[in-house]
């Protein structure tokens, strides 16, 4: 470490340094080779809510969030090996830093080498990317959604069966995929219209959210047509009294837009790994066993291999 006069020196000349790097907005620390701050601009200061003389000395790591430095470490340990031994910088994004006020944001960070006389230092550019991983988020969450119900559709339906399946193989339980359909639906939405119509799916998948347990998904796959994945079950009797329930959920009138609007279901079921072993073969004989309900006017009906 240098002593007192040499660190007057070093400070003298970054303040010349950071005179240049005050004229943009984002962060930027210097730190030496021991990874201690040594410099900040005031893009920097503004960022983590810190004073300059509060920061300098303090190991560059104090800016990361406790819970990133702990589970992350091996990447921030090989990160700092990277940056020692290379020449010419690098970015990394995902690194979770903290203000002084402790709340987390993500960053990305650009790393390169400053070389200044008599010392070897590395400068980091921090950009806060909390805007951008937000809209990333929205737009999964986006794609990923019924924009009517809010309800998982189909796209995040099939990566829900893929792990439950995955799931049921390593706890040794069952799947249950249970396509259902409203019964009434098409002449309520002809005869008093789409707003109607919409509000009472909205109710709908709000009743069925209500009615199944956290670890089962609720999805709407278009129309009036919404699937339930149905998960750590032992067979098909768990299946038809989870479905039991879901039928007698719909049997109170709704309210929507001042009128009172009845509504039943056809409920088709198949279960894995009895029926199928991926999730096409499920969604499908569950949609074959949800028709011969809605032909039989019985409803849950489980997948049989001897339907007509």
């Amino acid at each position: 470490m240098p002593d007192d006069a040499d660190a007057d020196a070093l400070l003298r000349q970054l303040d010349g340094f950071l005179h240049l790097l005050n004229i943009t907005h984002e962060g930027v620390v210097c730190v030496d080779e021991q990874c201690n701050v040594v410099a900040v601009n005031q893009g920097a200061e503004k960022l983590f809510g810190y004073k300059r003389e509060d920061i300098l000395g303090l190991p560059v790591t104090h800016l990361v969030c406790n819970h990133y430095r702990v589970h992350k470490k091996h990447r921030l340990a090989a990160l700092t090996r990277i940056a020692r031994e290379s020449r010419i910088g690098f970015r990394t994004d995902d690194i979770i830093c903290r203000r002084r006020n402790g709340a987390r944001f993500p960053t990305d960070i650009s790393l390169s080498h400053a070389l200044l006389p008599g010392q070897q230092l590395y400068t980091l550019v921090i950009r806060d990317t909390t805007d951008r991983v937000q809209q990333a988020e929205q737009l999964t969450y986006q794609a990923e959604h019924d924009h009517l119900t809010d309800l998982p559709n189909r796209t995040l339906l099939y990566e829900r069966l893929r792990a439950g399946i995955a799931r049921a193989d390593r706890y040794g339980r069952k799947l249950g995929v249970v396509y259902m359909d409203l019964d009434q639906f098409k002449p309520i939405n002809d005869l008093y219209g789409h707003e109607t119509g919409d509000c009472l799916l909205q109710a709908v998948a709000r009743r069925l959210s209500d009615t199944v347990r956290q670890s089962d998904t609720v999805s709407r796959i278009g129309g009036d047509e919404f699937i339930i994945c149905l998960e750590q079950i032992n067979g098909k009797q768990d299946a038809i009294a989870a479905t039991r329930k879901i039928v007698e959920s719909l049997e109170a009138p709704f309210q929507i837009l001042g009128r009172q609007l009845a509504v039943s279901a056809s409920i088709g079921i198949a279960i894995y790994p009895d029926h199928g072993h991926d999730t096409e073969t499920l969604l499908r004989l569950a949609d074959q066993a949800m028709y011969r309900a809605k032909e039989a006017g019985n409803s849950p009906t489980l997948y049989r291999a001897d339907y007509p």
